[in-house]
Formats: structure tokens, sequence, C-alpha cells
């Protein structure tokens, strides 16, 4: 029997609050999210309301610091620092001229199937 979508919107709003930043990485994270880390600082996410266990984020993450055409293949979830699993990126995977990269708002998505 599947859960109905009100049970998996529980989970998912669990899930929100223990993520509370991203950061990048240049490659497989990892089991502990540091292995191939950027030097891009982490950035506070906020998240839509949940939806059939699904939510995503909902403002541009913007980061910083990182190695000018360096690449960027990996999103990482955390809460401080706490590490709770990572995403593959798509699209765009490099930081650009200045060592800034953007996921626009709406990109990252977490759902209820989530892996990587």
């Amino acid at each position: 029997m599947g859960l109905n979508d009100a049970t998996l919107n529980i989970g998912a709003d669990a899930i929100k609050a223990a993520i509370t930043q991203v950061g990048l990485a240049s490659g497989d994270p990892g089991s502990g999210g540091t292995n191939n880390a950027t030097t891009a600082a982490k950035v506070a996410v906020a998240w839509s309301a949940s939806a059939g266990g699904d939510f995503s984020s909902t403002a541009d993450l913007d980061f910083t610091g990182g190695a000018a055409g360096g690449p960027a293949t990996h999103v990482t979830l955390w809460a401080g620092s706490t590490y709770r699993g990572f995403k593959t990126l798509t699209g765009g995977q490099a930081f650009n001229a200045e060592g800034k990269y953007r996921i626009p708002a709406g990109q990252l998505v977490v759902n209820g199937s989530s892996t990587t």
C-alpha cells in the first residue's frame, strides 16, 4: 500500500526542517559530505510548501568564492555542520569567471523518492 500525499508531506516537512543550508562539491561528496568540497561558502536555503512529498528551493541560491571556471557538480545538503545528503547537478556545472554559481529558484528539487 502506498502512502497518501498528506503522509508524504509530513515526511517532507520534517526533511525541510533538517536542511537549512546547501553547499557545492566538484565531485562526489562522499558519505560525510566533505569530499570534493569547493571553496564557495554554504548558503541558506528556504523551501516551498510540500506537495505530494516534493518541495523545492524558493529563492536563487547564489554561491561565491569558487574557483574561476572550476567544476560544481553536486549540491550538498546541511543543517549547520551536520551533513544530510546531496543531489547531482545538471546543466551548467562550472563557476563563472568571477567564481560565482547560481541555482535558480525552484531548480533544487527534493522529492519523495530522491536518491541522487
